[in-house]
C-alpha cells in the first residue's frame, strides 16, 4: 500500500535505493482521496522541514499509537486547528466516534461530546459528519504549540509531552 509521500532529499532517497517512486499530480491526489476514503489521518513531518506526509491510520502507526496514549493529544503536535461540535445539530450517528483515530468523541444524551484537548485537527470527523455539525476551526494563538524546526526537535517535544502530569 502507497501510505507515505516523500518530499525534497527524502524523495531523492527513496527512490534512489528502490524504496520508492517518483509519481504524477493525479497519482499524489488519488492517493490523498484514498487516505481520505479509509479514514487515515494525514500527518506531515510536524517540523517547519517537511520531509514527509505520512497517511496513517491508529492501529499500525507508532506515531499515532503514542499520541493516543497521551492524556493531551492535542498538545504534543503542531495542528493550527481543532474540531467544533454545534450540538444542536448533531443527529446521534456516532460516525465521528467512528473516525476518530485519538477517541476525542464520546456520546451523552444521545449526542457527540468533543474532548477539545484530544483532537489533533486532523479533520475525519468533519468531512464525514452527515448533519454538518462539525467543522474546523484554527486555535487562538495562546494555544497554538511552537512548530519545531526540524523532525528531531520534533521528538524531544514528543518526549517532553509524555512527561507531563496528567490534567
Amino acid at each position: 500500500m502507497e501510505a507515505c509521500l516523500i518530499f525534497g532529499w527524502g524523495a531523492e532517497y527513496y527512490a534512489r535505493n528502490g524504496l520508492g517512486r517518483y509519481i504524477t499530480l493525479e497519482e499524489t491526489l488519488a492517493i490523498l482521496k484514498t487516505a481520505e476514503e479509509q479514514g487515515l489521518v494525514l500527518q506531515p513531518s510536524n517540523a517547519r522541514e517537511i520531509v514527509n506526509i505520512c497517511l496513517c491510520c491508529g492501529d499500525c502507526c507508532q506515531v499515532l499509537k503514542h499520541l493516543k496514549r497521551l492524556p493531551a493529544p492535542a498538545a504534543a503536535v503542531a495542528s493550527p486547528f481543532t474540531a467544533v461540535l454545534d450540538p444542536d445539530l448533531c443527529t446521534g450517528c456516532e460516525t465521528c466516534i467512528e473516525r476518530c483515530q485519538m477517541e476525542a468523541f464520546r456520546m451523552a444524551d444521545g449526542v457527540a461530546v468533543l474532548d477539545p484537548e484530544r483532537c489533533i485537527g486532523c479533520g475525519l470527523c468533519v468531512t464525514t459528519c452527515p448533519s454538518g455539525a462539525l467543522s474546523l476551526a484554527r486555535k487562538p494563538p495562546e494555544k497554538l504549540p511552537p512548530v519545531p524546526k526540524d523532525m528531531r526537535e520534533a521528538f524531544v517535544l514528543r518526549a517532553k509531552t509524555r512527561m507531563m502530569p496528567p490534567r
